[in-house]
């Protein structure tokens, strides 16, 4: 009897232990993982298996038992059924709830790509072409970095009036169809802040902060056709700007057509924002951006360049005093580079006698 009692007491407790895991996996399927809270926007990747999604909804705080999550999802045979996306999902919402969500509620997203080298007002008619923000307001709030730089560190050296021209990095941007300028910009800046940590700890220039690099980077993103050849080209920037060659560039001016352009601003005539056949009237332009009249380097960026572009910038080529290029009779954007004015005449005319 003893041995009886023993066993009926054995059940019991394990019934009892059973109906209590029961109960808390249902009070965890039911229940939301707050009683209020703000909506949250979470991205799910292609590919991405239940226990990575079940994963990502724990780190935004949105349940508390992965485990229960994906129990869930396999107990609805919903397995590889979840869709990848962006999601708005609240932290008072069930774990049914958010199934059903993920299945059906994503975000709409509008897909845009600024490419390489375009300045502010270009990202900011790609960006008012998606419908989602407006062009000029855009334009209106990128030009006021002040808004930003509580955010954003690296962007303490900007002049207090600068826009967040060259600060925009380029790439191919999915954004939220309900999303805000000012949303837009920040997904932007994010991306930059990425971008920069890759080279910030790798600066070869002495004395610079972040500013002349982009502003510098923004520069070489215009001047050179060819990835390749950026780090020569920012090796001559940089050192027409050394007291040592002063002799050679007039005193350290950069001598860069990009930033004339950039001066110039929209022509009519050639329907673009970087003319291409400058005049001597062009050349002599009054403006600060003007580096054929003006010493060092322009008061900041001139367009918005890409990761090697910014590589190039703070990591110069350092086997030669380069000061001049000339394109190749090759035409396929490859540049000879000089060290004297001597070598770069023999470069200059034999591209004119090839032309």
């Amino acid at each position: 009897m003893r041995h009886l009692r023993a066993l009926m007491l054995g059940i019991a407790l394990i019934a009892l232990v059973v109906a209590c895991s029961g109960y808390i996996v249902l009070n965890e399927i039911i229940s939301p993982a707050a009683a209020a809270g703000q909506p949250v926007e979470i991205t799910i990747d292609p590919g991405d298996t239940t226990s990575t999604i079940a994963t990502k909804l724990r780190a935004a705080d949105l349940i508390r038992q992965p485990v229960f999550f994906i129990a869930l999802v396999r107990l609805k045979d919903l397995d590889g059924q979840l869709q990848a996306g962006r999601y708005v999902l609240s932290p008072t919402m069930t774990m049914s709830d958010m199934l059903v969500a993920l299945q059906n509620s994503r975000v709409e997203e509008i897909q845009v790509t600024i490419p390489e080298g375009l300045r502010l007002a270009e990202i900011a008619e790609r960006i008012g072409e998606t419908g989602v923000v407006d062009a000029e307001e855009f334009l209106v709030t990128a030009r006021n970095s002040s808004a930003f730089k509580d955010q954003y560190f690296l962007l303490n050296s900007l002049p207090t009036d600068a826009s967040l021209e060259g600060y925009l990095f380029p790439d191919t941007y999915r954004i939220a169809a309900t999303a805000s300028v000012t949303e837009v910009i920040t997904l932007m800046l994010d991306n930059f802040n990425q971008q920069y940590s890759l080279i910030e700890r790798d600066v070869r220039v002495a004395d610079v902060n972040v500013h002349q690099i982009v502003t510098m980077a923004s520069v070489v993103q215009r001047e050179a056709a060819l990835v390749e050849e950026m780090p020569q080209i920012a090796a001559v920037f940089w050192n027409r700007l050394k007291p040592e060659n002063a002799d050679e560039t007039g005193g350290g001016k950069l001598q860069a057509d990009a930033t004339v352009q950039y001066a110039l601003g929209y022509s009519l005539a050639e329907q673009t924002w970087w003319r291409k056949d400058l005049t001597i009237d062009d050349l002599q332009i009054a403006s600060p951006y003007n580096t054929r009249e003006q010493v060092g380097l322009p008061p900041g960026p001139i367009s918005n360049p890409g990761l090697a572009a910014l590589r190039a910038a703070a990591q110069p080529d350092e086997s030669a005093n380069y000061l001049y290029f000339v394109a190749d009779c090759a035409k396929d954007g490859s540049h000879n580079f000089a060290t004297t004015f001597a070598e770069f005449q023999i470069y200059e005319a034999e591209f004119l006698a090839c032309n």
